[in-house]
């Protein structure tokens, strides 16, 4: 992988992306496939066949040592005491004002040893803030980030294909993962759903990841790109912690369910001083479909009434249907409630819906 004087990294996957004939761009710093084939093939994949993505940008750490389990609890807004060895938990890091950092998973390997996955374009901010306060020397975080690969693997086919190439190997049940060696690799399969819910996702070291990535196509899994997951992710209503999330208050961003009120934490006394947030961030679907959506445009109540603004915007391919979130008057959040959003000057009915809440 590369990243110097500037210049985008590189997946483990990138030369194989290149064969297959993906249409690549910058995400998050990475040169990353945006998609494979058609658009409408892609989305058909996710919900009737099996889909992969490369997710090998998202920022991977490792925690080892006597005390990690007290130490993430003093730095991450979840109970990490309520996740048994190999499962996993859903989690915030604050900053010391309470305003979100990242979401990360966590996955339990041992009550001295952890594995942690951030946001793809915040790996080198998470893993410095972490360090930052890594006061123990009987502790060690390392990021793994460059050194392993990342593939998801969603859709109805998902379990069939895994079984195909692992053979032997149990699937872990939903918020659960398993370890896997094979000719002395170390991989990690978990079900946490990160890029759809029900899905997959599996590390392996960085340079057997094109092996294992051809192994899930000869298996009959199809490659998606970054469209398409952008779809999947904000039709879930799971914002993108670079973007969607920035400068917000877990009660802000509609995730105050991962926050403890049992201990305390970085961030956690300011939360408690915050007052209720004035606007907070929702998913909203378009009523109709055939009306493309753009990050900025305005959100009004059914009056006219300005309430907010889109931070993100997708279209499904195979049925038109926009999808966005939105930050908008906490008075408009209720799932149900009717708005409309103004694009290039036209208001397009639209409905605010449940957030996923939760992940894995």
């Amino acid at each position: 992988m590369r990243h110097n004087g500037g210049r985008m990294k590189e997946s483990p996957l990138h030369p194989l992306h290149r064969r297959l004939g993906a249409q690549m761009a910058e995400t998050g710093g990475w040169n990353m496939p945006q998609q494979f084939r058609d658009l409408i093939d892609e989305h058909l994949a996710t919900r009737s066949a099996c889909a992969i993505f490369d997710i090998s940008n998202l920022g991977k750490f490792r925690l080892q040592g006597h005390g990690a389990l007290d130490w993430l609890e003093q730095h991450l807004t979840n109970t990490i005491a309520d996740c048994c060895d190999g499962h996993t938990l859903q989690s915030l890091i604050l900053r010391d004002n309470g305003i979100i950092l990242d979401r990360m998973t966590v996955l339990r390997e041992s009550a001295g040893r952890f594995f942690l996955l951030g946001s793809a374009s915040l790996a080198d901010a998470d893993f410095s803030h972490l360090n930052r306060n890594l006061r123990s020397s009987n502790l060690v975080l390392t990021n793994e980030t460059d050194r392993l690969c990342g593939i998801a693997i969603t859709g109805p086919d998902s379990q069939r294909v895994l079984r195909d190439v692992l053979h032997d190997v149990e699937l872990p049940p939903p918020g659960s993962f398993c370890t896997i060696r094979r000719s002395g690799q170390r991989c990690t399969l978990s079900h946490c759903g990160l890029m759809a819910a029900g899905g997959f996702e599996f590390f392996c070291p960085a340079a057997a990841g094109i092996a294992w990535f051809e192994g899930l196509l000869a298996a009959g899994a199809i490659p998606c790109g970054h469209k398409t997951g952008e779809y999947l992710r904000i039709s879930r209503g799971i914002s993108d912690m670079d973007n969607d999330n920035h400068g917000l208050s877990p009660a802000a961003a509609s995730l105050s369910h991962l926050c403890s009120t049992g201990k305390p934490y970085t961030g956690s006394r300011a939360l408690q001083e915050a007052p209720p947030p004035r606007s907070r961030l929702i998913a909203l679907r378009c009523s109709t479909p055939g009306h493309p959506l753009s990050p900025g445009d305005r959100v009004q109540n059914l009056d006219g009434g300005h309430v907010g603004c889109l931070t993100s915007a997708t279209q499904a391919a195979d049925n038109g249907h926009s999808y966005a979130l939105a930050y908008v008057s906490a008075t408009h959040t209720e799932p149900g409630t009717h708005l409309q959003i103004i694009a290039d000057g036209h208001p397009i009915p639209a409905m605010v819906e449940a957030k996923d809440k939760v992940l894995c």
